[in-house]
């Protein structure tokens, strides 16, 4: 009941962008397509695992899942702009310093990243070491790239363009090997600029098609990514072999656990209702400081002792999640406050209404936060909500200061045409 309560929320959520082509890029929209498939399928899929999980797990996590839903879009309709919301202003020159310079920054650690060998740890399989230093500080380049593109819609210079390239080219590599992320969101990029600048909104049906292709994309990343070493007509050959339309069906999830995201939410929810220890939040403060706190150079006594000491309630039902896997941020929200926690949701909706009608209003502050953060807030119902929040510091340290730098600072008195005016 829950699960058909739930498509039917997501369905309701996106039914205005048959007759709205705006409304086609909005939060509610993408979140209730996505939704279909990255909560909806997994949990047909767990409902036909009885014996890997209880009842009262399943029940939870769909109550948790719906309450998510509804609070995402009451928030993105709640928010309501002021007719007097104030927009920054900004200087084109000094903004185009300030992505080459961020480019520049980030191709310099994307090369450093290309010519250094990982160490892995031993315990989770994932890097350590320089390289992950490396790795993070490259991720700058898309900020630049974001802002030159911007520029040149606005402007119509192609010299522009040209500082966006180096980081297109990242997107194309990073695609071929398997890199969800990445590839949604040149996706939701190129849509954004080409729907303020250009008027042209997605047609419907390749809007469908665009979210059908990505769920094959995503439910068959392993497989993609397993043929990195092969030759592209082999990798099509394989991939063709393993029956990628099979994995998106709730038989083909259940057997090849393509639904390990809604597992892990349902056992970890499980876990921390037994156990009562809600985090309230404080697992922020601690993924901040295991995002921006190098353990390679202040020791990792110095970064553990920075965190909170939060206790691990799955010790009580003897689960470990796989690694590289998430909990979904249905099942972190309610860690962090029960179902109380779906109001961090609400707040993302409030969150992503402000980006969109500040990125309405022209604003350049707007629609760069609107494209990093369309992405990563549709991944929060089957990834983790800590992401966004360490994105957002992120974008604080490495844009942050350019941005403040950039801005139209005119005594009054003086007139001077800003970025926005244009």
């Amino acid at each position: 009941m829950f699960l058909y309560v739930f498509v039917a929320i997501s369905l309701a959520m996106a039914a205005p962008a048959l007759w709205r082509k705006d409304y086609r890029l909005q939060f509610p929209c993408l979140v209730g397509l996505s939704g279909l498939y990255l909560v909806a399928l997994p949990m047909e899929a767990l409902l036909q695992q009885p014996d890997d999980v209880s009842q009262d797990a399943i029940f939870r996590f769909g109550v948790m899942a719906i309450l998510c839903l509804v609070a995402a879009w009451w928030g993105y309709e709640w928010w309501k702009p002021s007719p007097a919301m104030k927009l920054l202003q900004f200087d084109e020159k000094k903004l185009v310093k300030a992505a080459m310079f961020l480019v520049a920054f980030g191709a310099f650690f994307a090369w450093k990243t290309r010519n250094t060998v990982p160490d892995i740890d031993p315990e989770t399989t994932q890097w350590t070491g320089p390289i992950v230093i490396y790795s993070t500080l490259s991720l700058v380049m898309r900020y630049g790239a974001m802002l030159a593109a911007i520029l040149f819609f606005r402007t119509r210079q192609w010299k522009y363009l040209l500082l966006a390239l180096p980081q297109v080219v990242q997107y194309a590599n990073l695609f071929l090997i398997g890199r969800r992320g990445p590839t949604g969101e040149i996706m939701v990029v190129t849509c954004v600029l080409l729907f303020f600048y250009r008027k042209w909104a997605l047609p419907l049906w390749l809007m469908l098609a665009g979210i059908f292709a990505m769920a094959v994309f995503s439910y068959n990343i392993g497989t993609i990514r397993a043929t990195n070493d092969q030759s592209l007509s082999e990798r099509i050959q394989a991939i063709k072999a393993a029956d990628p339309l099979h994995s998106i069906s709730t038989a083909g999830m259940a057997e090849d656990r393509k639904n390990i995201e809604v597992y892990n939410g349902a056992k970890f929810m499980e876990a921390k209702a037994r156990g009562g220890h809600y985090t309230l939040g404080l697992h922020f403060w601690n993924q901040i400081v295991f995002g921006f706190v190098p353990g390679q150079l202040v020791g990792k006594d110095v970064k553990e002792s920075l965190k909170f000491k939060l206790v691990d309630d799955t010790l009580q039902t003897g689960y470990e999640k796989s690694n590289g896997t998430c909990e979904t941020g249905i099942g972190e929200a309610f860690m962090a406050f029960g179902y109380l926690g779906c109001g961090l949701f609400f707040a993302l909706g409030a969150f992503m209404r402000w980006l969109w009608e500040g990125a309405t209003r022209n604003s350049v502050l707007h629609q760069l936060l609107l494209m990093l953060f369309t992405l990563p807030s549709l991944m929060t119902f089957s990834a983790q909500l800590w992401t966004l929040v360490n994105q957002l510091v992120n974008i604080s340290i490495f844009v942050g200061p350019w941005l403040w730098w950039s801005l139209n600072q005119t005594p009054k008195g003086r007139r001077r045409k800003s970025l926005n005016s244009q």
